[in-house]
């Protein structure tokens, strides 16, 4: 990556923390908060792959722990984000075609980081999972209203990307170095590069 993209890509994760922080935190909604940082950095593993999203969550988990007013271990937002990054990018070639199925999967992972939040709290003695369903039930609802606007300006972000050279991610299904030929050509046969 040329080093106009590494700093894109920091600026551009700033102003997700920035927007997290700032206005998704100001409003106070019962029992959680809408988590942008989660619906950006499952999008970025639905565009990118599980390397990238684990990437991003980390970043943006590591970035959001030291960011004052943190009130929770360092380290904590980071595991949490990777591993979310990390199961969006695995699950990114269930999701493609569909507009309901990523937002569906936002909202699977919003609703499981509270109880991790709390499982990891309870790890290093300082948690407990009083309120945690009704917390994770309010952040998945948050999140999923949030997630349909969030995935298509990622995708639209990243997509920009791939028309300067960037890699995309590569399909699940096909195997490297294996070119399915045209079907007009050759009736689907494949052939080795």
């Amino acid at each position: 990556m040329r080093l106009t993209g590494s700093l894109a890509m920091i600026c551009a994760l700033a102003l997700v923390l920035a927007l997290q922080d700032v206005l998704l935190t100001a409003v106070h909604l019962p029992l959680a908060a809408p988590d942008l940082l989660l619906a950006v950095t499952a999008a970025v593993g639905f565009a990118r792959g599980p390397q990238a999203g684990l990437l991003v969550g980390f970043l943006l988990g590591l970035a959001a722990d030291i960011t004052p007013p943190a009130a929770h271990a360092i380290g904590s937002q980071a595991f949490v984000l990777c591993l979310s990054g990390y199961l969006a990018g695995r699950a990114a070639g269930a999701v493609q075609g569909t507009v309901l199925r990523p937002v569906l999967m936002v909202v699977c992972l919003a609703a499981l980081s509270p109880v991790l939040y709390a499982a990891l709290g309870f790890a290093v003695g300082s948690g407990e999972f009083k309120g945690v369903l009704a917390a994770a039930a309010a952040s998945a609802l948050y999140t999923g209203v949030l997630a349909p606007f969030a995935i298509p300006v990622v995708g639209f972000v990243l997509g920009r990307g791939e028309t300067r050279g960037l890699p995309a991610q590569r399909s699940h299904g096909r195997l490297p170095g294996v070119k399915t030929l045209n079907r007009r050509a050759s009736a689907g046969s494949t052939q080795v590069l």
